[in-house]
């Protein structure tokens, strides 16, 4: 009998923030099986003591999820990115799931990495299909690509934090303009 995934109280969207925001600076929850089960374990879910070991092939392949999720979100928020860089999902072996709600499931149940990337590509197909699909978007800073849910009433909003990454964008535009600008005389 395989087993699904059981998510800790996570909607869809949810889900694939989780995701999209396990990499910022120097941090990078999918670097390896054993981060991929401490940020797992992080988000409230049971993490079997027993099973088979992640693919490594399977981690890589959250990466790669990980990349699409911002990239589309990057297209939400206006920026038009390159999503042809997803030749990592083609390892990726998934099975419908007809128990219960349709769903995905890994085709090797599991592996830990295997069996989350199955339920990430089950979350970004039902996302997508919503009509809120839009708010799901990647801040516009350079540095910071932060995935969140814009809730402002005209989904107007561009990063993650006008405090941070706004004021910065702001400030920089704003030196940008300063300096090109011909000087007046006195």
């Amino acid at each position: 009998m395989a087993r699904t995934i059981s998510w800790p109280g996570l909607g869809d969207e949810q889900l694939l923030l989780a995701v999209a925001n396990t990499a910022h600076g120097e941090r990078d929850e999918f670097a390896d099986a054993r981060s991929v089960r401490a940020w797992w374990r992080g988000l409230g879910a049971p993490v079997a003591t027993r099973g088979r070991p992640e693919d490594p092939e399977n981690v890589a392949t959250l990466r790669t999820l990980r990349l699409l999720i911002r990239g589309l979100a990057l297209r939400n928020n206006g920026i038009d990115t390159d999503l042809s860089e997803t030749a990592g999902l083609d390892g990726l072996a998934l099975r419908l799931d007809l128990r219960g709600a349709p769903s995905l499931r890994a085709d090797v149940p599991g592996d830990l990495a295997g069996d989350i990337g199955a339920a990430t590509v089950a979350a970004l197909l039902r996302a997508t299909a919503r009509p809120d699909w839009p708010r799901v978007k990647a801040c516009r800073g350079d540095d910071c690509r932060w995935v969140f849910v814009d809730g402002s009433r005209n989904t107007s909003r561009r990063w993650c934090a006008m405090a941070e990454c706004g004021n910065r964008a702001k400030m920089a535009t704003f030196r940008s303009r300063h300096r090109t600008s011909p000087q007046s005389p006195v």
